[in-house]
């Protein structure tokens, strides 16, 4: 199973003797932090060293990744990584000259980091569930690689106004996230059957979040490559360019409004379509799956286990598989590897990899914007069998896309503009879910910021946190977070959640737990979390959660003056944004 690769040793090569002209003194620091960037190479807080960013086209993924990742997460950082938001995999503290040597172990995999930072065509996400969600009209897996392939590395995107993102999604379901985006992408159907995708322009996330708007109902696989490259060179020839807080595309759509953008768009369109030829590509229809998936049993632990085992693979399984169409027809099933805040070993890496060649090619592996890894066509007889190697290399936490898997941005553990320690505040999040039995309530997310730049797209969940600093009446500083409720994201929108209070940081958990014991408690039947939110109004929970604002003073209780993890006195220490 070995991909194309989207790698090019020379730019390595290159890179590397940009490095060494730096440390002579001949390549300036602006210069060589913009080049590093662009290399998916960025700074971290407090060190020299760096946060490296390993790009995972659609979340697809072949073994060989794997134990790449492995590889240099061991012999260059922590010997771990870490899955992203946005289905890649980042290695902190990696050492300036040790950068080249980290790229060609991945690319002798087919990996790249190149774009993965800088004002530039970002990581182009995909449903995990592409090519398997028995709702989806389309696969989107040839689209996502193609545009992927042609504008990696393409003159127009090098360097745009500012970051630029994609997604797709095959299904309504929108597991993709489509309405956050530059682009989204949505599979449709025109009137004759003949597949192509609805397409959402002008999403973003930060401290200004935008809904994407739609830009067209119908645009066929032919018109993809030619629509994305005229949206490209709009946005990079009217995109702002002096005032980088307000350079994404979202506020070049605030600018102009829809419809000249729509209008500006097509134009250019017109004239790409007459002076170039585009690569084609497949946009497979899927046929309509079985309702009754849904309601299959759900493989049996078999001989190899035993009492003991059996007990906990059937928990296990009842969390965190599934069954799905197959490609002849049949029946397959889907189970997902879970880490505790995304970050994965490379002892469990390797496991992985391991496991996945014994289970065979028809089995693939996806990442996920939970920060989880999915395998999916899997047989009967292979669920117990992988989950064997997922529970022996601790891997099996069984709350799988529930509440208790709590996704967080890496906050101010490594992050330059981080406010508070978000990661700290998802581990205790998790930590008081279960000790209250809310870990696994289905389609319920928790997402944590560690700053309003929303990297951990907290305006996105049914529950979010975004950290802030509080101030007690004699200037004394603590960490605090904004809470948000009730957000809906689907079918290629996205209505952001309510802002209903502020708390301090150590509250923040028993907020947790008091609005998912009454979302619990109160829930019509099959009434989902943003529904009860909008039952119950939000202005009614910002009152219940006002008693959370109050805090001790420093004398009363010194805790509360310190972030989760640390015990020195908070205090706010921002650096120089380099991509945010």
């Amino acid at each position: 199973m070995v991909a194309a690769t989207y790698a090019d040793y020379a730019e390595i090569d290159e890179f590397e003797e940009t490095i060494k002209a730096w440390r002579r003194g001949e390549v300036d620091d602006t210069t060589f932090r913009g080049q590093r960037l662009h290399m998916g190479t960025y700074g971290i807080r407090n060190s020299d060293a760096h946060m490296i960013r390993v790009k995972v086209p659609g979340g697809l993924l072949e073994p060989d990744h794997l134990d790449a990742v492995a590889d240099i997460a061991e012999a260059h950082s922590r010997g771990f990584a870490h899955l992203t938001t946005r289905q890649n995999f980042q290695v902190h503290f990696v050492e300036t000259d040790e950068v080249p040597a980290l790229m060609r172990r991945l690319a002798d995999a087919g990996l790249t980091t190149r774009e993965a930072c800088g004002n530039s065509v970002r990581t182009i996400t995909q449903s995990h569930l592409v090519g398997i969600d028995p709702e989806e009209v389309v696969d989107t897996s040839p689209a996502a690689e193609a545009i992927t392939r042609y504008f990696l590395r393409h003159p127009l995107t090098q360097q745009l106004p500012r970051k630029f993102k994609m997604a797709f999604d095959g299904s309504t379901r929108d597991h993709a996230q489509l309405g956050i985006h530059d682009i989204g992408f949505l599979g449709a159907l025109d009137g004759e059957g003949n597949p192509g995708f609805r397409l959402f322009v002008g999403g973003g996330l930060g401290s200004a979040p935008r809904e994407a708007d739609l830009l067209e109902p119908f645009t066929p696989p032919e018109r993809v490559l030619p629509t994305v490259e005229a949206i490209l060179t709009v946005f990079d020839e009217h995109g702002e360019r002096k005032n980088r807080v307000r350079a994404r595309m979202k506020f070049l759509l605030n600018k102009w409004g829809i419809e000249r953008f729509r209008a500006e768009v097509e134009t250019v369109r017109i004239r790409l379509e007459r002076e170039n030829t585009y690569p084609a590509f497949e946009v497979p229809t899927k046929p309509a799956a079985d309702a009754a998936l849904a309601d299959l049993p759900l493989p049996p632990a078999g001989d190899a286990l035993d009492g003991e085992q059996v007990a906990a693979y059937e928990r296990w399984r009842d969390t965190n598989s599934f069954a799905h169409p197959a490609g002849n027809g049949g029946v397959a099933y889907g189970a997902y590897a879970t880490f505790h805040l995304g970050d994965v070993t490379s002892a469990q890496l390797r496991a992985l990899a391991k496991v996945w060649r014994e289970l065979g090619e028809d089995v693939q592996v996806r990442t996920t914007i939970r920060q989880n890894l999915l395998f999916v066509g899997l047989t009967a007889a292979q669920v117990p069998v992988l989950w064997a190697t997922l529970e022996a290399e601790n891997m099996a936490l069984a709350r799988a896309e529930k509440s208790g898997d709590v996704v967080s941005c890496p906050g101010a553990e490594t992050c330059n503009l981080a406010v508070t320690a978000s990661r700290g505040l998802a581990g205790a999040v998790t930590d008081a879910l279960e000790a209250n039995g809310l870990h696994e309530i289905e389609n319920l997310r928790i997402n944590i910021s560690g700053c309003p730049n929303a990297c951990g797209q907290h305006t996105t969940a049914d529950l979010g946190f975004s950290g802030m600093s509080r101030r007690d009446p004699d200037g004394n500083e603590a960490p605090g977070y904004r809470v948000y409720v009730g957000a809906r994201v689907g079918d290629g929108g996205a209505k952001f959640g309510h802002y209903v209070a502020k708390v301090p940081a150590k509250k923040a958990p028993d907020v947790a737990v008091l609005l998912l014991e009454r979302y619990a408690g109160e829930r019509d039947l099959g009434e989902a979390f943003a529904d009860w939110v909008a039952r119950v109004d939000p202005k009614s929970l910002k009152a219940t959660l006002k008693e959370f604002d109050a805090m001790p003073t420093l004398e009363e209780d010194p805790d509360f003056y310190t972030d989760f993890g640390n015990s020195e006195r908070f205090s706010v220490q921002i650096g120089e944004g380099e991509c945010a």
